[in-house]
């Protein structure tokens, strides 16, 4: 699973990323109502927080393998990774 995170982070990054920057990984599905709400709050915060915090979304229904490795009970589901340590949860809100 950390591959994936951190693959994931790395496809989305926009080159002035610190390496260690922490994640923040929004497991999402186009459906979800609350969802499509989030989406243009966590623009706002991956713009504001620029490389600090690299935001990385994850579609739950392209990706049902990986949401069920991280136990995603309900969308959305906000998880917060360290930086350094991509296999380390640090925060979660579903």
């Amino acid at each position: 699973l950390p591959a994936v995170v951190a693959a994931a982070a790395a496809a989305t990054s926009t080159g002035g990323d610190a390496p260690h920057s922490p994640i923040l990984l929004d497991v999402y599905a186009t459906w979800c109502g609350p969802c499509k709400f989030m989406e243009p709050l966590l623009l706002e915060a991956a713009e504001e927080l620029g490389p600090t915090v690299r935001v990385v979304k994850l579609d739950s229904d392209k990706y049902p393998r990986i949401s069920s490795v991280l136990k995603v009970g309900g969308l959305p589901t906000l998880i917060r990774f360290d930086g350094g340590d991509v296999s380390k949860e640090v925060e979660r809100m579903e």
